[in-house]
């Protein structure tokens, strides 16, 4: 063999080492073993924005220790520390604290609330949306036993019907939610349901965009809801929340038929007072529900409610005043 001859086979073979090697990094990186971090396991490094990424590794051990799998992990990149989520995050929650230091007197609550998130342009917009989805909202509707009105209406409340959805990449908004700290457990576990949609291939990475709180599609199911709830409601096998409306329709459907719709009642009633009632006693909490006979010993009506209908309301409802 020449000279020439003999450089030749060495500059192939050297290329084929490199691409050996190079072969072998790519594969070795995209299969490299995440560490499982137990569920209740605490991070314990400093709340600094360097130590965000190692946050995001600490979180990825959470998933992995309920069964993501390495390649699916290894895969998501690019989560981002983003400001703006703490921002909103903690707006809200000085809110819901002067909310709470001034527990006054608030007769019209309710009204007041209606007259501000019902507006009529909203109502105008679900006249002609009612329409317009008639064949998903008829199939959910029967398929579930819940009444059009309330998917539609839950819809229109959740995303304007289908219009706002958010653009923010759900994965950078709960690691970043939980790593402020306030409601740690709930979004820790929102991100790993999260990385469990991808797992399951329910969507892709660049697709899963949501509110800045991770609230996802024309549902703006949490990551934990869409696993319980979401449902494909034009059998074709994806449940698509963000563009298909059998599929949104459906989950807003299954959600209120699995935590116990009964459609044979109303959502709520108007009511009238003969006597004061203690402020106290009012709101949705759990240990505030009352049968209606114990609200009526108190000096509540049904307002549009004859008597006996009240009688027969009595004996199979529980009701809690706002």
């Amino acid at each position: 063999m020449n000279l020439i001859s003999t450089l030749k086979m060495t500059a192939l073979s050297t290329a084929l080492l490199l691409v050996g090697c190079s072969s072998s990094t790519t594969t070795t990186s995209s299969t490299k073993s995440i560490p499982s971090v137990s569920s209740n396991a605490v991070y314990s490094n400093p709340r600094t924005l360097d130590n965000f990424n190692d946050y995001v590794l600490f979180l990825k051990g959470k998933a992995a220790a309920e069964g993501v799998s390495a390649s699916v992990l290894n895969a998501q990149n690019n989560i981002q520390y983003m400001q703006k989520a703490v921002d909103l995050d903690r707006a809200q929650a000085g809110r819901s604290q002067r909310n709470a230091d001034k527990p006054l007197p608030n007769p019209n609550g309710t009204t007041n609330y209606l007259n501000k998130v019902l507006t009529q342009n909203k109502v105008d917009i679900a006249e002609e949306r009612y329409w317009e989805v008639q064949a998903p909202l008829q199939q959910a509707s029967q398929r579930y036993g819940v009444q059009q009105e309330y998917i539609l209406a839950l819809w229109g409340m959740e995303s304007s019907f289908g219009h706002y959805q958010g653009s923010y990449d759900v994965l950078s908004a709960l690691a970043t939610l939980a790593f402020d700290g306030r409601r740690e457990a709930l979004f820790s576990k929102e991100f790993v349901n999260a990385m469990k949609m991808l797992e399951r291939d329910h969507i892709q990475r660049h697709r899963m965009l949501g509110s800045w709180a991770g609230a996802m599609g024309q549902t703006q199911f949490m990551p934990s809801a869409f696993l319980n709830y979401a449902a494909d409601g034009n059998n074709d096998g994806v449940k698509d929340i963000w563009t298909n409306q059998f599929d949104a329709f459906a989950s807003i459907a299954n959600y209120l038929h699995t935590v116990g719709w009964d459609n044979k009642l109303p959502w709520g009633v108007e009511v009238t007072l003969n006597q004061p009632l203690d402020l106290s006693l009012s709101g949705i909490e759990k240990n505030k529900a009352r049968s209606l006979s114990d609200w009526q010993s108190k000096g509540i009506t049904l307002a549009s409610f004859s008597q006996q209908e009240q009688s027969d309301t009595t004996a199979r409802t529980i009701f809690r005043t706002s």
